[in-house]
């Protein structure tokens, strides 16, 4: 992050950056910037179905069962800061998509305009695409870079569908420690209501 980045941080009033980066991908980000940051990493390489990803559903399942107290943390750290704030991981489509549809699916967002909020993030991340496929060191990790990259589509939808038909995703995040008073705020601001 240049300067420039840094300062438009402070100008925009930024007063929280939630980063849910791992040690394995944790560059090109200082570690220290001018706002709060609040590290809930979500680290795909001890799940194995988010690290070798048999499809997305399934990797966006685990991550978010294995890694239900970080999405508890980062929605009501989103909650408990003074707006705007910001959440990120390396890609802003798997961890951060799962953290933010989460938070729309409280605020009852429809399910297909959460689809193509998350679709915004495959058209973001498209042009690193190929890339990224040509820097994988053998042919295993190809098809699997090759799997990550499909695009979503009404994946996290029906993903956050599935969570909320199994226990519901508010009781997921609140089962895991999140505050209800900061999903509550979190909640009332999406919608426009404080």
């Amino acid at each position: 992050m240049t300067d420039a980045g840094r300062q438009a941080l402070v100008d925009y009033g930024v007063s929280l950056v939630v980063d849910l980066r791992s040690g394995y991908d944790d560059d090109g980000l200082p570690s220290h910037l001018p706002v709060d940051v609040l590290k809930a990493p979500m680290d795909p390489r001890p799940v194995e179905a988010a690290w070798n990803w048999p499809s997305m559903r399934e990797a966006y399942l685990a991550l978010a069962d294995h890694y239900r107290g970080a999405l508890a943390q980062a929605l009501t750290a989103l909650g408990q800061a003074e707006p705007p704030a910001a959440i990120h991981c390396a890609g802003g489509r798997d961890r951060t998509g799962i953290a933010c549809g989460m938070a729309q699916w409280l605020a009852g967002v429809e399910p297909g305009a959460i689809a193509a909020d998350h679709a915004l993030s495959d058209e973001s991340w498209a042009p690193y695409n190929a890339e990224w496929l040509a820097d994988a060191q053998d042919e295993e990790e190809l098809e699997r870079r090759r799997r990550v990259s499909v695009p979503a589509g009404r994946t996290l939808v029906d993903v956050l569908e599935e969570i909320e038909r199994r226990e519901g995703i508010r009781n997921l995040l609140v089962g895991a420690g999140a505050e209800e008073a900061a999903l509550d705020r979190l909640v009332a601001r999406l919608r426009g209501e404080a």
